[in-house]
């Protein structure tokens, strides 16, 4: 009953829907109100178990093990301030992925040299961007180009969430790691955006993995970068073209010279305070972005060894988490019920199947009313 309950929690919208597919399901169950003390209960213990410094480790060693990880959004509530929602605010999760992955042979030459029809579509690249398309560009594929690099595959994935700063996240982030072994795999590679706390943690706990830039933030760069240098659609695009491919050909300081030509051409330097809302504010942020994080994108030789080179599943998980923690009636007890909510979808997306395990072993406890401590959604 406690372990339906639980699942059920992960997985749908509420409390209440959980309650109603309970007894839908196997004809009788749990209150709504019971569900949440539950779900708060094991919550709770999830986080403890995550901190503890004793865990089992996973026999299988990846031969390529892939880290990365980025943050979300919660929006919370104040505890303990009566019916209602108080002090509503938005708060930053942590959210990690742990990728255990196949090994493909390493490679003499790049294995997609050239911009491959991914990033050579104006539609699917301006969703990139979060802007428009590029007007009077037609949204034909180039048929010329190459398919998309396709890099090692996924085996098994497993996941950590909190609401715990970037120190404590880092910390929980090397256990997972050391629970799957992830520092004996024979390839390591830590995927991030240009977070500063991403690369912070990387530097602490992962320094013996290879740091990749995540192309299509990259790309998220390059289009404004291109829309503040031209004029008019066409040309808008032929300069995004020309900027993606330098930079998936790993010519990031060509790219960067040629910028800082264009701005100097224009009167402008990285050192000015240029505002936001400036035209030029992108090329100035491009060059900055690109400076910051030209050791973490060698593309073409993380292609030849088979790495991957997009956070596209990090992007996936926290659409996954967001699922059952964000939306326009969530509001989460801050910190508790928040926190317990993230550890329970977390354990449920991991794939090696530790939530059943968890709840299979867990010591059971009395379903009697006890302190107001529930989460609510």
């Amino acid at each position: 009953m406690v372990a339906a309950a639980i699942h059920l929690v992960a997985e749908t919208r509420s409390f209440e829907r959980a309650e109603l597919t309970m007894q839908h399901v196997i004809g009788h169950g749990l209150s709504a109100k019971t569900i949440e003390r539950l779900a708060h209960q094991v919550g709770q213990e999830l986080a403890v178990r995550n901190t503890a410094s004793s865990f089992e480790q996973e026999v299988v060693v990846g031969e390529v093990a892939v880290v990365s990880c980025d943050g979300g959004r919660i929006r919370t509530r104040a505890a303990d301030a009566g019916p209602g929602v108080h002090d509503a605010a938005w708060r930053e999760t942590k959210n990690a992925s742990f990728e255990r992955m196949n090994a493909p042979a390493i490679a003499a030459a790049d294995p997609c040299a050239a911009l491959p029809d991914t990033f050579r579509r104006v539609v699917h690249v301006a969703k990139i961007a979060e802007k428009a398309a590029f007007p009077g560009v037609s949204a034909d594929t180039n048929a010329a180009s190459p398919p998309a690099y396709e890099g090692p595959e996924r085996i098994l994935r497993t996941c950590v969430s909190s609401m715990a700063c970037s120190n404590d996240f880092g910390e929980q982030m090397k256990r997972e790691a050391q629970r799957r072994r992830f520092h004996d795999a024979a390839r390591r590679v830590f995927i991030g955006d240009g977070l500063a706390w991403n690369w912070s943690i990387w530097q602490t706990h992962f320094p013996t993995c290879t740091p990749i830039l995540d192309f299509i933030h990259a790309v998220h760069y390059v289009y404004a970068a291109a829309e503040a240098w031209e004029s008019d659609g066409p040309a808008r695009w032929t300069r995004y073209l020309e900027i993606a491919e330098a930079i998936w050909q790993g010519c990031v300081d060509d790219v960067i010279a040629n910028i800082r030509s264009e701005l100097s051409r224009r009167g402008v330097t990285e050192a000015d305070d240029v505002p936001e809302g400036d035209p030029l504010r992108p090329l100035v942020d491009a060059t900055r972005y690109f400076t910051n994080n030209r050791e973490r994108m060698d593309y073409p030789r993380y292609r030849r060894e088979g790495l991957p080179i997009t956070s596209s599943p990090m992007e996936s998980l926290i659409k996954q988490i967001n699922h059952r923690v964000k939306g326009t009636e969530m509001f989460w007890l801050q910190p508790a019920g928040a926190e317990a909510i993230l550890q329970i979808r977390a354990a449920s997306l991991s794939e090696d199947g530790r939530l059943q395990e968890y709840l299979r072993r867990r010591p059971g406890h009395a379903l009697t009313r006890r302190p107001p401590l529930a989460l609510a959604a």
